[in-house]
């Protein structure tokens, strides 16, 4: 009798084991009800982390989410144009040997705030930077003062107010920031890129 009533139990016990490993199993693939990524996706689908293809610029890219001062804002960033300068637009900072064999591409990135908080200085070009026609990153060109040589309407991330007066950024809001970035003298500029971490392909907009 004993051996009797111990079967089903062991069979209950085994089963219950065996549907939390499946669960385990799923959860780890990506197959459980996770949380929907933007694109609509389940939020480990390789669908959904899989940067766009073809991109060219005035194409807007995916939404992201931009957080500053613990407020997180989504933005549609739309590269628009890149503007080559000469190697000799650097003289004026004196330091010949340091930008030798270099020139500035300033990159203008046309956001728009789609959704989420307003958010006060959002950094929307933190994550933007360039490929040249080497297939070699830009570099950020971080200046202390400003060149002469800057497109008049190239306005820079600090720069960009508001019609209000102010530096937050509204839903609705679309304002185009330009910042510059080093490349070789004898270089172009093939690709405008938005990172997105370690662990994705950046998003690449074609420069032509």
């Amino acid at each position: 009798m004993s051996t009797q009533r111990t079967t089903p139990c062991r069979r209950r016990i085994g089963l219950a084991a065996l549907a939390a490993v499946t669960a385990l199993s799923l959860a780890a693939c990506g197959g459980g009800s996770g949380k929907k990524s933007r694109s609509g996706g389940a939020g480990g689908s390789a669908e959904a982390s899989r940067a766009p293809k073809d991109l060219k610029l005035g194409q807007a890219g995916p939404v992201q989410e931009i957080t500053k001062y613990e407020k997180t804002g989504t933005f549609s960033l739309t590269p628009t144009k890149v503007t080559l300068g000469k190697p000799a637009d650097l003289d004026e900072l004196n330091d010949r040997k340091k930008y030798k064999d270099l020139k500035v591409a300033w990159i203008y990135v046309k956001a728009k705030h789609v959704g989420g908080s307003a958010v006060k200085e959002p950094m929307v070009m933190s994550d933007v930077s360039g490929e040249t026609s080497a297939g070699e990153p830009a570099t950020k060109f971080l200046l202390i003062g400003d060149l002469s040589s800057r497109p008049s309407d190239c306005v820079g991330n600090d720069g960009a107010k508001s019609l209000e007066g102010d530096d937050i950024w509204k839903k609705g809001e679309t304002r185009t920031v330009c910042e510059p970035y080093l490349i070789p003298a004898d270089a172009t500029l093939k690709a405008v890129t938005y990172s997105q971490g370690y662990y994705k392909e950046p998003i690449k907009w074609a420069v032509r």
